[in-house]
């Protein structure tokens, strides 16, 4: 069982994430405004509110690091600890172990088996930077003999446990204590229980904010972590660790219903008629073993994956053996739902229209009764069809229009992740850069802001990287120690425009013709022809880079060459602009939405395929005498450039179409990685707005197809990937 059982997950996740961000952007904002008690306070809050709801689920790890982060940013509030870089880094590092954590329960429900050695190293470091050290929480602490209710817990294992009996103060509700949810919050509990400490009074006289219990816990854990976590009430906690070899009764046991197992499974005839049978009922007793054992653990759900992990755990060792991790399966993995957050406001509107739309089809029920008792002639029965049509168009827009604005989601979405980003890849290089986000409230489609993301960091890195200037020659060159990198968004017509640019040494037309023509990628006849606006598009040729040396950052000539790819596949386009010594432009246009395409339907042949308007830049009808050929590739002139020419049934691999030559061909101009290729089809045919579906089952990973989409009459139209198909091209 994973907690992607627990309804409460789905509400965890998406607000977790809110919560990462906001602090993340509070620290950051503290650092560039040192000591304001008002965004000292939202971070404050935001790790609080964190911490407290992951206590809703058996997530000690996050806890309990969200827990000594909490105390460390209390002392900074007090003014008891300094708010340094370092300090800034260590507090960034576990909120991104934090998201990683959110991002594996979102995922498959758990934090993975080295939470609780990562949360440790991450509370020490926290500690540290408060001048405490975690062992030392546990110095004060009375660590007693075993209790006397050790009984009450039955045929558990004690070898390596920790008993906790906590008792907390008669009036610690009054406080905001929640001592169930402390007790909880224990590294590898595996039992709990409670008793009265008085007997319960009559219930008119019973005060339910009194507390009257004490709470009996067995874990699995160290006494120093169970002291940090009881750290504020430790005259409250009795902690008694158990002397290991007193519960080899118990591993023998369990131990020995694996053995069981396994020997249910070596059984097995061949062919066994009862497979999937034995194998569930091996399984789950293992599991239930382990459970009760204290080892809780996924097992394979293969024979032969069970076999190896019961065989592994049964062989002679000292400390336990890591279970293999279970086969990817990736039709049975269940992920937490996405979840989408929407305005009150647009959910009214979209009712509002569903409302109309069960008028509407009420209203046409009544208009098919009276045509069928001959109420209408023919005349009149076409004209009330035709507005009954023109009613139902026109919902279908508004609802179509509603469900887009469902889907739309400020730029910020994405732009909230750059202040980290610049900052650290900044200290990283030793340069010192403001970042400026302009135009946050622009609104696109969920898919474009999540398409947009990428392209961006690998924008931003390059200006961080190559752009802007170390201090010292931004200096020599009368700048400003400071560089500015400036990230806008702005709505034009039906695109949103995304501009990153640096105030940075800029392109130099010369370097890069020269060193396109050293790697081999351009001839020096055609670079020395070249525009400066033509010289800078180079940055976007696959394996061009000007970086010295590969590092982490750049170096691999592959990041602006994904960049347009993916920007053009998704249906928008790249621009640059540089002026040397005074900074770059990178301009990004996307559509508003991608879940509306546009596309052209042409013919090849007699099949019909679809074509993304995006891509399409002009038709045209050229005489088949003034198509030439160079080398071995057609060619024709469109306004005095010459365009390469393809033909669509070479590159779907089909037959010529039958019949006599045309004298025009139908030659449809295209923009593939900024430049300009014709496809010859047969013919062309309507433009139309569809929801193109993605392939599905067998033809998942087909190439050079998008997806697919329904025509009027019923038949199935596949979508061109363009790109990819003339990249399979030889």
């Amino acid at each position: 069982m994973t907690l992607l059982d627990n309804p409460l997950l789905a509400q965890f996740i998406p607000e977790a994430r809110d919560l990462l961000e906001q602090a993340g952007s509070s620290l950051l904002e503290l650092e560039r405004r040192p000591g304001d008690p008002v965004v000292m306070n939202a971070l404050f809050r935001a790790v609080h509110t964190l911490k407290g709801t992951s206590g809703l689920f058996e997530i000690a790890p996050v806890t309990r690091s969200l827990h000594a982060m909490e105390d460390l940013l209390g002392a900074a509030q007090a003014g008891r600890v300094m708010l340094t870089p370092a300090l800034a880094d260590v507090v960034l590092d576990t909120l991104d172990q934090t998201g990683r954590w959110v991002d594996s329960l979102a995922s498959d429900g758990l934090l993975g088996g080295d939470a609780g050695a990562i949360a440790e190293t991450l509370v020490h470091r926290l500690a540290e930077l408060m001048g405490t050290k975690t062992k030392d929480a546990a110095a004060g602490l009375f660590l007693a003999p075993p209790p006397d209710w050790l009984a009450r817990a039955g045929a558990l294992p004690t070898d390596g446990l920790l008993a906790v009996t906590y008792t907390p103060d008669a009036h610690c509700f009054f406080r905001g204590e929640d001592p169930l949810g402390l007790v909880r919050q224990l590294p590898g509990l595996i039992w709990m229980d409670v008793e009265p400490l008085a007997s319960w009074p009559d219930l008119e006289a019973l005060d339910p904010y009194h507390s009257n219990l004490r709470y009996l816990a067995l874990a699995r854990c160290l006494p120093a972590e169970a002291a940090e976590l009881f750290r504020y009430v430790p005259d409250q906690v009795c902690l008694a660790p158990l002397a290991g070899g007193a519960a080899t009764r118990e591993s023998e046991v369990w131990r020995a219903i694996l053995a069981a197992q396994l020997r249910l499974l070596d059984a097995a005839p061949s062919p066994d008629p009862v497979a999937p049978g034995r194998l569930a009922a091996a399984r789950a007793v293992a599991r239930r073993a382990l459970t009760t054992a204290g080892r809780p653990a996924s097992l394979p759900e293969d024979v032969a994956g069970l076999r190896a992990a019961l065989r592994a755990m049964l062989a002679p060792q000292e400390s336990p053996t890591p279970i293999p991790p279970m086969p990817a399966a990736d039709s049975m993995r269940v992920v937490a739902p996405a979840m989408l957050r929407v305005e009150q406001g647009k959910v009214d509107v979209l009712m509002n229209l569903i409302g109309e739309l069960v008028v509407a089809k009420n209203a046409l029920a009544w208009l098919a009764r009276r045509a069928a008792e001959d109420e209408l002639p023919p005349r009149q029965l076409a004209r009330e069809i035709k507005d009954r049509h023109a009613l139902f168009n026109r919902i279908a827009e508004d609802m179509q229009a509603a469900i887009m604005s469902v889907r739309m989601l400020p730029v910020d979405h994405v732009f909230q992740r750059f202040p980290r980003l610049v900052r650290d890849i900044a200290r990283r290089l030793g340069k010192q850069v403001e970042l400026h986000l302009d135009g946050t409230e622009t609104e696109a489609d969920k898919t474009v802001i999540e398409a947009m993301a990428d392209p961006l960091i690998h924008m931003v890195r390059n200006s961080l990287d190559h752009g802007i200037e170390a201090p010292a020659e931004r200096q020599a060159a009368g700048k400003p120690e400071h560089g500015i990198l400036r990230l806008t968004a702005q709505q034009e017509n039906d695109h949103v425009v995304i501009r990153v640019s640096d105030d940075g040494r800029g392109l130099d037309a010369v370097a890069l013709r020269a060193k396109a023509v050293e790697k081999g990628l351009l001839e020096a006849e055609r670079a020395a022809t070249m525009t400066e606006e033509e010289a800078f598009h180079l940055i976007f040729l696959p394996g061009f880079s000007t970086a010295a040396a590969i590092s982490d950052l750049s170096g691999r000539g592959v990041g602006m060459d994904v960049v347009r790819s993916t920007i053009e596949r998704a249906g928008g386009r790249v621009r640059l602009s540089s002026r040397k010594g005074e900074g770059t432009t990178v301009e990004v246009a996307l559509p508003l939405s991608m879940a509306i395409t546009r596309i052209m339907t042409v013919a090849c042949g007699e099949r019909l395929f679809g074509v993304p308007m995006a891509l399409v830049v002009e038709t045209v009808r050229v005489p088949r005498r003034l198509v030439r050929r160079i080398g071995r590739s057609d060619v024709f002139v469109l306004r005095d450039r010459v365009v390469p020419l393809l033909r669509l049934s070479r590159l779907l691999d089909l037959p010529d179409p039958a019949g006599p030559q045309p004298e025009e061909e139908a030659i449809l101009v295209v923009r593939l990685n900024g430049e300009r290729l014709g496809i010859v089809v047969s013919t062309f045919q309507e433009v139309m707005e569809t929801i193109v579906k993605p392939l599905e089952g067998v033809l998942v990973g087909l190439q050079g197809v998008t997806g697919t989409t329904l025509l009027g009459d019923g038949r199935v139209l596949l979508v061109l990937d363009l790109p990819e198909l003339v990249g399979l091209c030889p």
